[in-house]
């Protein structure tokens, strides 16, 4: 039985990630869900007062934390209601910041994968996970799939994978998603975004390379030339319009480096598409 991990805010993130998540798990056969709210109140709340001079005694402290749990309560019976009834669905309350509270709940249930809604711009009615996402999707040791708050769930039949065919080994991340009983199954959209030219197309030895790595898995190789990768990237988006795109683990992924640059809001913040980031 496969096990998703949802952290929650109660922002219209969340909610659209709900939705998303319960179309995804018909597809996937995720036989467990489960909600995580991060109830951290850290010693400085507690001891300094607030921009409006009030200090958080602890019977407001515990209050909140009534009411995080009762919300949490409604989200998952919502859940319920729109999976398929055989999905299990549990909530998580942890007092840890909500980074670690994912990394204790990964060790202790040990998810096959993290899903996480966004906002759709980093300046518009932040959630207080949409502020952490990059610090999430750098730490967690399971693939990540971070839903931008206006996209709905579509059945993926074609995946994106942006990658530097420098390195085409890290393609070998896919093999734990080819097999349809497990999870998506997706026909794979390559991208080489290579405005150098470095790899010819008609490179025989580049594609019995790859024809071993994706076995199991239908796929079409596209090259572009665009000098600007995101540009490049977003172009091919908005043109072939995969529902997922697919970021590969590793210095030769276009998301590895998640605090650099303008790479990661504007393909997994900004993004018109969900994005799965692998492990």
């Amino acid at each position: 039985m496969k096990t998703l991990l949802i952290p929650v805010d109660f922002s219209d993130a969340t909610e659209n990630v709900i939705s998303y998540a319960a179309g995804f798990c018909r597809d996937t056969h995720v036989g467990c869900i489960i909600l995580l709210k991060s109830f951290y109140v850290s010693v400085y709340a507690q001891l300094l007062p607030s921009a409006d001079f009030v200090q958080l005694s602890a019977e407001d402290i515990d209050e909140e934390r009534e009411k995080a749990e009762e919300n949490l309560k409604a989200l998952g019976l919502e859940l319920l209601k729109i999976c398929d009834p055989s999905v299990h669905v549990k909530t998580a309350v942890s007092e840890l910041p909500l980074v670690r509270a994912i990394h204790r709940l990964i060790a202790d249930e040990r998810p096959e994968m993290v899903m996480i809604g966004t906002d759709k711009s980093l300046y518009e009615d932040n959630g207080y996970i949409s502020e952490q996402v990059i610090a999430i999707a750098k730490t967690s040791s399971v693939p990540l799939l971070i839903v931008p708050n206006h996209i709905r769930y579509e059945k993926i039949n074609e995946a994106l994978v942006p990658c530097d065919f420098a390195a085409i080994s890290r393609l070998s991340a896919l093999k734990g998603f080819r097999d349809p009983k497990k999870w998506m199954h997706p026909k794979l959209m390559l991208l080489n975004v290579d405005p150098k030219q470095k790899h010819l197309k008609n490179d025989e030895q580049f594609a019995a390379g790859l024809v071993d790595l994706l076995e199991g898995y239908e796929y079409k190789v596209y090259y572009s030339e665009d000098k600007d990768i995101v540009h490049g990237i977003l172009d091919f988006v908005e043109k072939q319009d995969p529902q997922l795109i697919i970021a590969l683990p590793g210095k030769y992924s276009f998301f590895y480096n998640l605090t650099h640059h303008s790479i990661t809001k504007t393909l997994a913040l900004n993004a018109n598409r969900a994005v799965l980031i692998l492990k």
